[in-house]
């Protein structure tokens, strides 16, 4: 039988440090610890964000409740502001209708019917511009 003969592979030294007396089981260990100390790091960073989302989170939630709550109240203004104009234009409304009719009794025949007809177009009108304004009226 050949022997083979593998070749040798020269060492590598390191000054100031002897290899045969190396602790493995201590650089093992300060890689271990290096490692936790990693991801407990990584832990501590992530819960700090987590914490910063929650705050930011509820600081917006705080700030579009006051902007809805501040919309609602401009809202609810102008919503009143409208039927209050609304109810002022019903009287001024009813108060021409009543002016109209007294006119319409005072003119001739043609006339008054000419006058009414054009008092009831312009009615029709308002009616349907308010109806734009005020969907319930």
């Amino acid at each position: 039988m050949n022997s083979v003969k593998l070749p040798t592979f020269p060492q590598i030294g390191l000054p100031g440090i002897d290899l045969a007396n190396f602790d493995t089981d201590a650089v093992a260990g300060a890689i271990k610890d290096a490692g936790y100390i990693t991801v407990g790091l990584a832990v501590l960073a992530a819960q700090k964000a987590q914490v910063r989302r929650q705050e930011l989170k509820k600081s917006l939630s705080a700030q579009v409740g006051d902007g809805r709550s501040q919309l609602a109240e401009i809202v609810d203004g102008i919503e009143a502001g409208i039927a209050h104009l609304d109810n002022r234009l019903v009287a001024i409304e009813a108060k021409v209708d009543t002016a109209v009719e007294g006119l319409e009794q005072r003119l001739p025949d043609r006339a008054a019917q000419l006058l009414g007809q054009a008092h009831e177009v312009a009615k029709v009108a308002r009616q349907q511009v308010r109806n734009l304004i005020v969907p319930s009226a």
